[in-house]
């Protein structure tokens, strides 16, 4: 069976699709190898680039471990450990990232889902969620601390955004665990569940999306992503710049016309 499995959900009244990706090397703890990565990649260009492909969910197979990150028996099938200095130099530029296109920068919602272990790359892809879910369980650290293997899959970049350099950078210099309450506490995670609920929960969660107008949400996620790091003044500029696109869309003149005929919905 293959290493990384997607699955496309339908959804009744849905702007659009649901797409799973479940990493599965389960008797490794989903870590991934070369193979793995280079079907990651082929997933996350597929749900950029297919407009049918609404929310992606991310998680792990079995019950103890969304992934416990790069398989470091497999290191030269992830990077190029003979590369040139002309190879080198370019890396930076032209890799979309050693665990298969994690610098793809996604601007349509992302769920992630873990169960158990979260650890070094996994929890670089964990942070790659615009709305992460944990079961109760679920153990996060930034592992590879103890192997001297650094975060190159985003975890560097991610963390500090997503937490603040007082979380994030104790997380990074020690690789301590912290259990799911501790990450729910620090931002780390958005919703916490019971054991064995977290997908079903993610699935809930991407349902509710996909039933919101779209041009809107895509909008404001994009102009969220692109404008937080700007100075004030450009991000507003940014945000302006969305008015007309949505204002003009087909899914706004709806929206507008299910809040005048006595319409409502809310996230639950």
């Amino acid at each position: 069976m293959a290493e990384l499995i997607t699955r496309i959900h339908d959804v009744d009244n849905g702007h659009g699709k649901i797409f799973e990706i479940m990493m599965n090397r389960p008797e490794l703890h989903n870590a991934v190898n070369g193979g793995m990565a280079d079907l990651f990649l082929q997933a996350w260009q597929e749900f950029r680039d297919n407009d049918d492909l609404g929310v992606a969910i991310l998680h792990g197979a079995g019950d103890k471990s969304f992934c416990a990150g790069a398989d470091l028996t497999a290191l030269e099938t992830l990077v190029n450990v003979n590369a040139s200095e002309s190879e080198k130099e370019q890396y930076p530029r032209t890799n979309a990232g050693p665990l298969g296109g994690s610098r793809i920068v996604q601007k349509k919602p992302v769920i992630t889902v873990s169960q158990g272990y979260t650890y070094a790359g996994g929890l670089e892809l964990f942070c790659h969620g615009h709305i992460r879910i944990a079961e109760k369980q679920a153990l996060f650290s930034v592992a590879c601390r103890r192997w001297g293997v650094p975060l190159i899959d985003g975890g560097s970049v991610y963390l500090p955004r997503l937490l603040g350099a007082g979380s994030a950078l104790p997380l990074i210099i020690t690789g301590q665990r912290i259990r799911a309450k501790r990450a729910y506490e620090i931002g780390l995670v958005w919703e916490l569940t019971e054991k064995g609920k977290g997908l079903q929960r993610a699935f809930r969660m991407a349902e509710q999306i996909l039933q919101q107008p779209v041009d809107a949400l895509r909008a404001d996620l994009a102009s969220a992503i692109e404008g937080m790091h700007l100075p004030l003044e450009e991000a507003l500029q940014r945000e302006a710049a969305n008015t007309y696109p949505v204002i003009e869309s087909e899914s706004m003149k709806k929206g507008v016309e299910d809040f005048q005929t006595g319409k409502r919905f809310w996230f639950l």
